[in-house]
């Protein structure tokens, strides 16, 4: 066990947002989901990201106050999310330790960990990456829940947004910061924050010439795959009006970042983001809470853009002829003849083993963490069965479908616009997840979304629980919060 520099980084922060605020504890949270590059800290062949690191100050920042624990069990209520996500988790619990040992040495597929540098097939048999993930995947689950419990006023959803924003700019950040230490040849300034032991792929260049762009992930495609989630969530406050002058810069600054990872899952979780929002503003089903002023502008603004863009860019077609070329080359290498690469080859491999194993072993799966696939989806069937899949459709049945400000009088518009941002996070995240995730937990950030989607804010009190008095003195704010501020 060795506590590495990015580590200490994340424990002070963590230990000084205890004593200063949740909000605070959530922002280090969200920046440390960024950094999946690092190793905070190793146990054995186990790297602890500073994500998972920082998620222990969280819950003790959100515990140590006295009320927010009073809320802890909204969330888990029959028939919500977190109920359903919790059934999930206690399956993933039994799956990854009975079914490795049930089919042990009798099934043949790719590990989550693998002895040499090339992956290849071995026999299944139960090993650390069963608790491993297993702990990440009950983790999930912990943030869902205390980020729920944590948003139980305006100002606390509010805050919550806050501290996600930050973590968007953050992202923003290091990704150009990337791009320029590659550019002058000093990438080795951020080793600290590329130091776990797992392949890192930080040298990849396009087939334009140019760097492709992984900021603090080990490989473009996570990158792209964790920006979208944030690029949705920013892009959806710009376009409903809230924070627009931090909102809208943010949201094209990771659009443009994105682009430049040069990841097929980055592109399509972003066509088909953009495809559903583009019919949501033209269609006007997209206004939930109370309206803003400013979203009007926003919306024709963001209905403008696809025939404009299309416009300037059979402009400069017209002008430069040459520039199809390229276009033409980055679409064909990352889309249309993707399968055909080494890398589309070999992921289509483990998602073609994973899906037998999944008939091998009559749907129960082979137990979470047995296995590496390259679809979210794929992952589930071969890892939980079909029982895992099931759960998993009602969890985001329920996350997707529930409107929980429609009955919650003390929630004010900015809020249902945080939780209808969060849940377009979510929405693009499983997207990205979909095309090319190899686990079956889905990442801090879409468990940050979950959260502040299914806060306590929008529940009914818990019994013994006043609804908010005229006046009162939250723990983590200076000053008085009057009625007003909550209704």
């Amino acid at each position: 066990m060795g506590l590495e520099l990015i580590g200490m980084i994340i424990a002070a922060l963590g230990g000084l947002a205890v004593l200063r605020s949740a909000p605070m504890a959530l922002m280090v949270l969200s920046i440390g989901g960024l950094l999946g590059a690092a190793s905070a800290m190793a146990f054995g062949p186990a790297n602890i990201t500073p994500g998972y690191l920082s998620l222990a100050f969280f819950m003790l920042a959100v515990v140590i106050r006295p009320e927010p624990i009073k809320y802890a069990s909204l969330a888990l209520q029959p028939f919500r999310p977190g109920n359903i996500l919790l059934m999930l988790t206690i399956w993933a619990i039994f799956s990854g330790y009975a079914l490795p040992r049930l089919f042990a040495g009798t099934l043949f597929a790719y590990p989550m960990n693998s002895a040499g540098f090339y992956i290849v097939i071995e026999q299944i048999f139960p090993a650390g990456t069963n608790m491993f993930h297993t702990i990440y995947f009950f983790a999930g689950l912990v943030m869902l829940t205390t980020v729920s419990c944590m948003i139980r006023t305006n100002s606390m959803m509010h805050r919550a947004g806050t501290a996600v924003l930050i973590a968007v700019g953050l992202n923003v950040a290091l990704a150009i910061l990337d791009l320029v230490t590659y550019s002058i040849g000093l990438t080795s300034l951020l080793e600290f924050i590329r130091n776990a032991d797992y392949a890192q792929a930080y040298q990849q260049v396009s087939m334009i010439g140019t760097k492709r762009i992984n900021g603090s992930f080990p490989e473009p495609s996570s990158f792209a795959g964790a920006s979208v989630g944030l690029f949705a969530f920013t892009f959806r406050l710009w376009r409903v009006g809230v924070r627009s002058r931090i909102t809208g810069p943010l949201a094209l600054g990771t659009l443009i970042v994105i682009f430049l990872s040069f990841s097929s899952t980055g592109f399509v979780a972003l066509a088909a983001y953009l495809s559903v929002a583009y019919t949501a503003i033209t269609l006007g089903t997209d206004r939930q809470g109370a309206p803003i002023l400013i979203a009007r502008p926003n919306r024709s603004t963001a209905l403008m853009a696809i025939p404009v863009g299309a416009a300037l860019l059979t402009f400069v077609i017209a002008l430069r002829p040459d520039i199809l070329e390229s276009i033409t080359g980055i679409f064909s290498g990352t889309i249309t003849n993707k399968l055909q690469s080494q890398s589309g080859i070999e992921r289509s491999s483990w998602n073609m083993a994973g899906l037998r194993i999944f008939a091998e072993t009559f749907g129960l799966g082979a137990g979470i963490g047995s296995l590496r696939t390259s679809s979210f989806i794929v992952a589930v069937l071969a890892n939980l069965g079909l029982i895992g899949g099931i759960l998993y459709a009602w969890f985001f049945w329920a996350l997707f479908r529930q409107r929980p400000e429609r009955r919650s009088p003390l929630a004010d518009g900015e809020s249902h616009q945080y939780a209808a941002a969060a849940r377009a996070g979510c929405f693009v995240s499983l997207i990205a997840a979909t095309l090319s995730a190899s686990q079956v937990h889905l990442g801090i950030h879409f468990y940050i979304f979950a959260g502040m989607a299914c806060a306590s804010l929008f529940y009914r009190r818990p019994i013994g629980v006043a609804m908010r008095p005229p006046a009162e003195v939250d723990p983590d704010l200076d000053t008085m919060e009057s009625d007003h501020a909550v209704r």
